[in-house]
């Protein structure tokens, strides 16, 4: 029985209860924003008596065990509700406004109770899961729409203004599906809606992928997995290359395991169309056919279909898929191939990072999932792969010695290549990501007994898994949605793009690029003199809704490194043209090369960074009047 299914079981007080709350809750709210005026201090209260109000409803009433998960469920619906409140606060009056979200925090606290009101693993676990994705669900949809881009994000949105089949640091597939999703309109929650469709598709294949290895049994707990484990999560919050990645890398694992180990030769043909298409996200997936093709030359039973038309119709279609990006390499002189090979190489110093990859590895999978992990390169404890129940309702199936071999090969193999690679170069934390899709049938495993086996260590990972999943769901509530939409009393310490309130700066460097069209009749254009982070956030903040088409980069000053930007404007473009210079640091407005660009130069002009009123940073804006090419310039 399901969570819908267990609610109608639930005693009718815990509804009254519910009710009950949601009322105190809303009512509490309009009193005390009329007489405190201070909206975080009136709802946290109002939260407060609307949970004592609930507990006077349910004196007498058992509580179901552990009570550390209605605890866990108090703490969950407090983030829900206050986001709901800042998405309809702008727009309904405060008594109004604080409904939808009580009546939403009131029955995830019912469902939770729903949730525990058996109290047999397997169904317990599948409620959870359940509970538990839906509930990530729907913070995303209520947050993404509520903060600001990160720069990242701005600069993929720039991408789907500039649509092309190809670009010169990623290929072009987070391009297309975020101008896909801004045919709707224009908004953050449109350009995040990618990440989100992605996260499910990911999260389906997961599930596949994990029947078919490891039974029906497995399921519930691998997509808790899949959606709670930190890279999983963020792919589907923040839309960037990897959010495709995860999705197709999910949807070609399953295709390539149904080939192998079904003898689907339909599923070749799928397997080459997710790899293409996650080779038209980023070029890491092509460690996918590889760890494929060394699982074929290792295992026997595999090496056969080498001559067999099947595996080749996939590849073929991985490069039909694939070809958008060979065509734009070619009449971009490889530019794109050049940047993440050779030119990346070239320009990065030998450095050693091996402890960062190690300690990233152990972020993204964490301590519980590198035990795992570890059971996994100890299959002598694993059932037999013909043990009693597999794929027929047994706890967890049993994983066969040459699945496991398949396992190993599609995360060992593409995990040494970044590992190799952290020896001499920097490594970066979401590299790995991926990686781990092919191990989530074997953490499943290690989620309730008999798992893998019934040692000491499998035991600890099933005390451990629920706290630990409970943990990041708390962290992901208030850290990714509450804290940056809320603050603490208004304290917000971020990341400095995100922090600032984009939207309020926008409009301080519109007022100067009124004012030079006041002066001089003509309108200036806008220019961050960081790599790319400023003009990214301006170009998509800006009110006109023109950004993209005026809005460049310090390759116009500077001989750095400016990606996208150098091929969307050249300097020629802007010759004579009036330009704003916008930077965090006044260094970079007052440097020679800045000054030498100017016909007439502007003062330096102060722009404060704010966000819900409080000051969280400084920039610094110059007019360069007549702007002039390097071979112009004294």
């Amino acid at each position: 029985m399901g969570v819908p299914g267990a609610l109608l079981g639930v005693d009718r007080r815990w509804l009254v209860a519910g009710v009950v709350s949601a009322a105190v809750d809303s009512t509490t709210f309009g009193i005390l924003q009329f007489v405190v005026g201070s909206l975080e201090l009136s709802q946290a209260v109002a939260f407060a008596l609307s949970l004592l109000a609930g507990l006077i409803v349910l004196r007498g009433v058992p509580f179901p065990r552990p009570r550390l998960l209605m605890l866990l469920a108090v703490v969950l619906a407090y983030p829900l509700r206050a986001g709901v409140l800042s998405l309809t606060g702008p727009h309904l009056p405060a008594v109004l406004a604080i409904v939808p979200g009580a009546l939403l925090g009131s029955l995830g606290l019912v469902l939770a109770v729903a949730t525990m009101s058996d109290g047999r693993g397997a169904v317990v676990w599948t409620r959870a899961a359940v509970l538990a994705i839906a509930y990530l669900l729907v913070l995303r949809l209520v947050f993404i729409g509520q903060i600001n881009l990160l720069p990242q994000e701005a600069y993929y949105w720039n991408y789907s203004r500039h649509l092309d089949i190809g670009y010169l640091d990623h290929p072009p597939m987070v391009a297309w599906l975020i101008a896909a999703s801004l045919a709707l309109g224009k908004s953050e929650f449109l350009v995040r809606l990618p990440a989100v469709i992605c996260w499910a598709v990911m999260l389906g294949f997961a599930v596949a992928l994990a029947r078919d290895v490891a039974g029906r049994t497995s399921v519930p707990a691998t997509a808790l997995l899949a959606a709670t484990l930190p890279y999983f999560f963020i792919v589907g919050v923040f839309v960037t290359p990897d959010s495709p990645l995860a999705a197709a890398w999910a949807a070609a694992l399953y295709g390539l395991h149904r080939a192998l180990f079904s003898g689907s030769q339909r599923a070749w043909i799928g397997a080459g169309a997710a790899i293409g298409i996650g080779m038209l996200s980023k070029y890491s997936m092509v460690l996918v056919p590889a760890a494929a093709f060394v699982f074929i030359l290792v295992d026997p039973q595999s090496r056969p279909l080498l001559r067999s038309r099947w595996p080749w119709c996939g590849v073929l279609v991985a490069l039909l898929a694939f070809s958008p990006v060979i065509i734009w390499n070619l009449q971009h002189d490889w530019a794109s191939f050049s940047f993440q090979g050779s030119r990346r190489l070239a320009e990065r110093t030998v450095e050693f990072s091996l402890p960062e990859f190690l300690a990233y590895v152990l972020l993204l999978l964490t301590p519980l999932g590198v035990l795992a992990f570890w059971r996994l390169l100890h299959p002598v404890a694993t059932q037999a792969a013909d043990g009693p129940g597999r794929g027929r309702g047994a706890p967890v199936a049993a994983i066969d010695a040459r699945e496991r071999r398949f396992l190993l090969s599609m995360t060992i193999i593409p995990l040494s290549v970044f590992a190799v690679a952290s020896l001499r170069a920097e490594t970066k934390f979401h590299w790995t990501g991926p990686i781990w899709l092919a191990l989530l049938p074997v953490l499943a495993a290690t989620t309730a007994l008999p798992g893998l086996a019934a040692q000491a260590l499998d035991r600890l990972l099933i005390r451990c898994w629920p706290p630990l999943l409970g943990v990041l769901i708390v962290v992901y509530a208030y850290g990714f949605f509450y804290y940056p939409v809320w603050g603490v009393a208004g304290v917000r310490v971020l990341n400095h793009y995100l922090k600032v309130d984009w939207r309020e700066l926008r409009a301080q460097v519109l007022a100067i690029e009124e004012a030079v069209f006041q002066e001089t009749g003509r309108h200036p254009a806008v220019v961050g003199l960081d790599r790319h982070n400023t003009a990214d956030e301006l170009a998509y903040y800006d009110p006109r809704g023109d950004g993209s088409r005026d809005t460049a980069s310090r390759h116009l000053f500077f001989d750095d490194n400016a990606v996208m930007y150098e091929f969307w404007f050249s300097r020629e473009a802007f010759a004579g043209q009036d330009l704003i210079a916008v930077s965090p640091r006044r260094e970079d407005v007052e440097d020679p090369r800045v000054v030498a660009a100017a016909t007439r130069l502007g003062p330096v002009q102060v722009l404060t960074a704010k966000r819900g009123g409080v000051v969280v940073g400084t920039y610094y804006a110059r007019v360069v009047y007549g702007y002039r090419l390097p071979e112009q310039r004294p």
